[in-house]
């Protein structure tokens, strides 16, 4: 048993009293070894987590900016989707058997919208053939209704100007009375300008939407040409 110094009075106490006998002030309380135990525990989780994560080398991970090359990668990855392409389809006469084959661009809108009953007017170019003939033609969803237009035997002359990419020129077109189509004259040289241009403006005279533009790609018409070629044998 050892004694130690009362804190209150200063007369001798036992470790082991529970109150100085003279004083009667209470013993402190000792710190369990479970409370120490405790104590470093959450001492030690305190430090780690303070600690910045280090690599299985043990040095400090830091952030570093992507490199050009991931980059490029990511662009890649973003990249926009591939442009509209022209197409092929063909159609057989049942009667006669004949076959014909046709290319035609997307559908193109005008390039600024158009009043009712106009206003979803679509349209689009292309080249048909049948074996014995080729022809350039531009439809329509609905009779064009065309200002400023020749009327001839059962058909009407369009003259007006188109752009192959940034070259200017002036054409004629003919539409049947009624018909959904116009069509080229001169259809071999259109054919070239097609197949070799990357795009083509019309420009046509509409009743009362006057002028009105129609941009048409031309992605994609060389290798719709083959096509329907191969299909017309010609």
């Amino acid at each position: 048993m050892a004694l130690v110094k009362c804190k209150e009075c200063g007369e001798e106490v036992s470790t082991k009293a529970k109150a100085c006998t003279k004083c009667g002030a209470k013993a402190p309380k000792k710190t369990s070894l479970f409370t120490w135990l405790m104590l470093i525990l959450i001492i030690l989780v305190a430090y780690t987590t303070s600690q910045p994560p280090t690599s299985s080398g043990g040095n400090k991970v830091t952030m570093s900016k992507p490199s050009s090359a991931s980059a490029k990668s990511e662009k890649v990855k973003r990249a926009a989707p591939p442009k509209p392409s022209w197409s092929s389809s063909s159609s057989k006469d049942e009667m006669t058997g004949k076959l014909s084959a046709y290319a035609s661009s997307p559908i193109a809108k005008p390039s600024k919208a158009m009043s009712f009953p106009y206003s979803s007017v679509n349209s689009w170019i292309g080249i048909g053939c049948d074996g014995e003939s080729k022809w350039t033609y531009i439809g329509f969803d609905g009779a064009p209704n065309l200002a400023d237009t020749q009327t001839e035997d059962g058909y009407n002359l369009i003259k007006t100007r188109i752009k192959w990419d940034d070259k200017v020129e002036d054409i004629t077109l003919t539409q049947r009375w009624g018909a959904k189509f116009l069509h080229f004259r001169k259809g071999s040289e259109i054919i070239t300008k097609l197949t070799s241009s990357n795009s083509a403006l019309l420009e046509l005279q509409w009743h009362g939407e006057q002028p009105v533009y129609f941009k048409f790609t031309l992605n994609g018409s060389s290798k719709a040409m083959g096509e329907i070629n191969k299909k017309c044998s010609m």
